[in-house]
């Protein structure tokens, strides 16, 4: 897909209330936080027919959410107040300062022009050296969220997590859908190594796809019968520059009402914690995506509640490193 460069005004919408209570930083040229939050209200990328649409509202629901669970706080000098883990009784995020900037600017059906926007916000936020965290959005929005983190590292590693694949090269005369987003990403001359865990559905001509193309795997009863520890260290190469695309569908399905697909047989929340612990032990974690909240499909509000708690601890772990 061929993209140009947006005008840096037509990038990004205000959000009406940020992740965390964190400052709102609009121009991304003024950034200066370590981790950036990128809400993306996109779902035309959602394979029809039959399936969910919705995740549009990802982003407001996971915002509210984030300032029912806990408000994270912040100083007059934008320096990171921390929170309290009971588990590790410890204070976790000291002085890692944060800022959201917003929403892509998602103009209706511009499937190429919403694509460019995407890009252009993820390459801004990792030009500026900070962490991009951008919550969707339907899986479609991980191509281009990655071909921007890509075009500023030039040499990247991705980890999927999914219950699917996601690696069909065309579904419905679109190749750019939730249903071939990490193909596309594997395709990129940017992108060194894909890793896909917690696979439980899967085409055979995907498996056939993942095998020309190089792509490592391991499956939900690998990883929930030997262990994150055994697996992680096996697949993802260690001290790389790394994105990280997490589908809500890979926990099991009782956990994660609020999404789009969600499958039997899937991760403990628990699990999935220990997963995202090696991950970023092994690589260099450089931006993430959670994809497929699907608000109007979670009337209890709990995936909303699930997504913010994986950001909240997967941040733990990627500041937790030396590095």
């Amino acid at each position: 897909m061929e993209w140009q460069t947006p005008r840096a005004e037509d990038v990004l919408w205000d959000a009406p209330r940020t992740f965390f209570g964190v400052p709102s930083v609009r121009d991304l040229g003024a950034l200066e936080a370590r981790v950036a939050f990128l809400g993306v209200p996109f779902d035309a990328g959602t394979p029809q027919p039959g399936n969910r649409t919705g995740q549009r509202a990802g982003p407001t629901a996971a915002r509210l959410s984030s300032w029912e669970t806990f408000a994270y706080g912040a100083t007059p000098d934008n320096g990171a107040l921390g929170w309290y883990d009971i588990e590790a009784d410890r204070m976790q995020l000291v002085g890692v300062t944060m800022a959201d900037v917003g929403d892509v600017a998602i103009q209706g059906a511009d499937e190429s022009g919403n694509f460019a926007r995407l890009t252009a916000a993820a390459r801004g936020i990792v030009e500026r050296g900070s962490l991009l965290v951008a919550v969707g959005g339907d899986h479609s929005i991980s191509f281009p969220l990655g071909r921007g983190v890509a075009a500023h590292y030039r040499d990247l590693d991705v980890v999927h997590l999914d219950a699917h694949a996601d690696f069909l090269d065309q579904l419905d005369e679109s190749r750019y859908s939730g249903a071939s987003q990490l193909r596309r990403l594997a395709e990129l001359p940017e992108v060194r190594q894909v890793t896909a865990l917690g696979l439980r559905n899967v085409d055979s001509s995907e498996a056939d796809g993942m095998r020309a193309l190089g792509t490592r795997w391991a499956t939900t009863l690998d990883l929930v019968t030997h262990g994150a520890a055994a697996i992680v260290p096996e697949l993802v190469q260690a001290d790389r520059p790394l994105y990280v695309s997490i589908d809500l569908d890979v926990l099991d399905m009782p956990l994660v009402p609020g999404t789009t697909l969600p499958e039997p047989g899937g991760l403990s929340f628990r699990e999935l914690r220990s997963i995202l612990t090696e991950v970023a032990r092994r690589g260099r974690v450089v931006g993430f995506d959670i994809a497929e909240l699907n608000p109007p499909y979670d009337p209890s509000g709990i995936t909303a509640r699930l997504a913010v708690w994986i950001i909240v601890y997967f941040l733990c772990e990627i500041f937790d490193q030396p590095r």
